[in-house]
């Protein structure tokens, strides 16, 4: 994999109020709830997705849970941009996992 090969390859983003599904290769390689974790103090990205939607109200004063896409709209640009590139850094996760399946 080159440097810029990420660049070359083409992905399918379907941000969904619900869930966000990504589509590489002709498959669905990320199908995850549309929520994010974020620690209050720092800002930084904690959970996605699975992980994220099970924190939802059961966390820390200091990390919220939040839905950055509300009635198919973007609300909350910050958290939106968290979630999809925590998302795409998934791709290759997802290839890997499902090619040590295939090998067994």
């Amino acid at each position: 994999m080159g440097l810029f090969s990420f660049l070359t390859q083409e992905i399918a983003i379907d941000l969904g109020t619900a869930n966000t599904i990504i589509i590489h290769n002709d498959k669905v390689v990320v199908d995850e709830p549309s929520i994010v974790a974020i620690d209050k103090t720092t800002g930084k990205l904690i959970a996605i997705g699975e992980q994220a939607r099970q924190m939802h109200g059961k966390t820390h004063e200091n990390i919220k849970t939040i839905r950055p896409l509300r009635d198919g709209v973007i609300a909350d640009f910050n958290a939106a941009e968290l979630m999809i590139r925590g998302m795409i850094k998934m791709i290759n996760k997802g290839d890997k996992n499902k090619g040590n399946k295939q090998n067994k």
